[in-house]
């Protein structure tokens, strides 16, 4: 009897983690992909507030995101990635945003995401109602064999996962095909931090 109680206990402790570890939160699903990218809303906030942000700070409910142009020169690509108020008030926006390749139809992150790179004294950039901002996102032309990376698996993503300064809450932000280095350990973007346009 005895044998038999040792043999279940495990078995049941398994079962029972099992039963509590749950699902992972799931991540943003991109609505739709295209070649000229465009913004979806946002999944719902966490409702936690950065203590560095701006005082200002436009809401995550008034920015909208998009990523923009496309020029390439010397090994690498720069984009724009647009940040514009639709409130009905000005609102502050101060330096870099998060910004990734998400892909598999599902957010998945594709490798590494945009090193930020901080101005030593950002400045605060006040966006009217209606006005925008933009930070330059610049990354390796990977092309198809990797491009001039070492140890670069390229894969094409869905499109962007972008984090305005100073805010927890996401917006994708589909571009169809944009490719990524699959490879985390790899450096490959980097993101700039917001300019008055």
């Amino acid at each position: 009897m005895r044998r038999t109680l040792l043999a279940i206990t495990p078995l049941a402790v398994v079962l029972l983690l099992a039963g509590c570890a749950g699902s992972p939160t799931a991540s943003p699903t991109p609505t739709s992909t295209s070649a000229a990218p465009s913004p979806t809303s946002s999944p719902t906030a966490t409702g936690a507030v950065d203590p560095n942000a701006p005082e200002g700070q436009c809401a995550d409910s008034v920015i909208q995101v998009a990523v923009s142009g496309s020029e390439g020169g010397a090994g690498s690509i720069s984009s724009n990635v647009v940040f514009t108020n639709t409130g009905q008030e000005s609102c502050v926006l101060r330096g870099a945003p998060g910004v990734s390749v998400v892909g598999d139809g599902n957010g998945t992150q594709l490798g590494a995401a945009a090193v930020q790179q901080e101005d030593a004294a950002p400045v605060d950039v006040t966006l009217a109602a209606g006005g925008s901002a933009s930070a330059i996102l610049t990354s390796v032309n990977i092309g198809t064999d990797g491009g001039p990376l070492d140890n670069c698996e390229p894969v094409a993503g869905d499109g962007y996962r972008v984090f305005p300064p100073h805010s927890f809450t996401a917006v994708f932000v589909a571009s169809a095909a944009v490719p990524a280095c699959s490879n985390a350990a790899v450096t490959w973007m980097t993101i700039g931090p917001v300019q008055a346009d």
